[in-house]
């Protein structure tokens, strides 16, 4: 639910601009594999693109799949590191490789361990990503409640991102969908 929500928010800043056709999602195969489904309920078309020999994106895929789609660019779905368990090589370019296009990132952090120390979402490039403590707190999957865990938005998403109706927001680096439950931050980049 909270995925939908966020690729949700996405869409709508599209339709804000005026560009409402924007509804294709790339999503690399070494993604998590409901990422695809998320899309796909948010009513995105869902493009694939594959790996190298060494399991990262396939670069060149991933330019042909945003050329052939470029005025419909949505978004990227990626996950980091994949879940082959590799921190890909070219996380970076791919993100800019997006931006350029007009496209935003979504990244979906289910081993923030691998990122802890050597690199962040924001630094990456990432425009959204929830973040699953499961591995990192050793907490219930889901945090003990769907939807439970902390996401991370560039500020240009804050204003599309729903929040609780009787809480307000903390600050305005946080916004809290329920409480108790799911606290989302601004990502920062340096």
């Amino acid at each position: 639910m909270v995925v939908s929500m966020l690729l949700l928010s996405l869409s709508f800043t599209w339709k804000v601009s005026g560009d409402h056709h924007r509804n294709v999602c790339i999503i690399p195969v070494p993604a998590h594999r409901t990422n695809p489904a998320s899309a796909a309920m948010c009513g995105m078309k869902i493009m694939s693109v594959g790996t190298d020999a060494k399991g990262n994106i396939n670069i060149e895929d991933l330019i042909k799949a945003v050329e052939a789609n470029k005025d419909n660019l949505s978004a990227l779905m990626v996950t980091y590191p994949s879940i082959h368990g590799v921190s890909e090589e070219g996380i970076d370019e791919s993100c800019e490789i997006i931006h350029d296009n007009r496209g935003q990132v979504y990244m979906d952090g289910a081993n923030m361990n691998a990122q802890v120390g050597p690199t962040s979402p924001g630094w990456i490039g990432a425009d959204v990503c929830h973040l699953n403590l499961h591995k990192i707190f050793c907490i219930p999957h889901g945090g003990g409640g769907p939807g439970m865990r902390p996401i991370g938005v560039k500020k240009h998403l804050v204003p599309f991102l729903p929040s609780h109706p009787v809480l307000l927001s903390l600050s305005f680096t946080w916004k809290v969908l329920a409480p108790y439950s799911c606290p989302i931050t601004v990502l920062r980049t340096v």
